[in-house]
């Protein structure tokens, strides 16, 4: 009976002692890679020079030059 208790102690000092550490299956992963690179910020995408050309026809009145919106940055 004693050695039981012994043995049921040693076992739970030796699992405390596992409780805060990381699990090993994070170990043997590579860490996570994102998708896509950042992209530049100062490079303007197609969405931003319509908004663009939208607020420059509504200020000024006159009409964008759509091969402008082709055009790359």
């Amino acid at each position: 009976m004693l050695s039981r208790g012994g043995i049921l102690v040693v076992a739970g000092v030796l699992l405390g002692g596992c409780a805060n550490s990381q699990p090993l299956a994070t170990g043997f992963t590579a860490p996570a890679q994102a998708a896509e690179p950042d992209r530049d910020p100062s490079r303007k995408t197609l969405a931003s020079k319509v908004l663009s050309a939208i607020a420059l026809e509504r200020v000024t009145g006159r009409k964008p030059d759509p091969a402008r919106l082709n055009e790359v940055n």
